[in-house]
């Protein structure tokens, strides 16, 4: 096995997942802002 090819292989392995990781972490964010800006009230009228 070519060496040049398996350190290929590692380095697209490691751009995909640092992408998927900084894609989870920004959904993240847009997550909690969108909760900071549209709070949670709870109702007390249905039961």
């Amino acid at each position: 096995m070519d060496i040049a090819v398996l350190e290929k292989a590692l380095e697209i392995t490691g751009l995909g997942l640092a992408g998927v990781f900084i894609f989870m972490a920004i959904f993240l964010a847009i997550i909690v802002g969108v909760d900071k800006l549209f709070p949670y009230k709870k109702d007390n009228n249905n039961k």
